[in-house]
């Protein structure tokens, strides 16, 4: 294994968008997670984000 991890979700709208190279020059794109709050729960539930499942983290999506 080469030691990287595949994420568990994408919430990219493309998978483009997802491979894309960041651009420095122009707005990033707005954030598809309250990233807050998940952290809340993450520690809560005494896990790292990346030992959280799908469903976990698709509790903290937004609409």
């Amino acid at each position: 294994m080469s030691g990287i991890r595949k994420p568990a979700v994408i919430l990219a709208d493309s998978m483009e968008e997802y491979l894309a190279p960041p651009n420095p020059y122009k707005n990033p794109p707005k954030s598809k997670l309250n990233i807050y709050e998940l952290g809340k729960y993450a520690e809560r539930v005494g896990k790292e984000f990346d030992e959280l499942t799908a469903e976990e983290i698709l509790q903290f999506k937004i609409p």
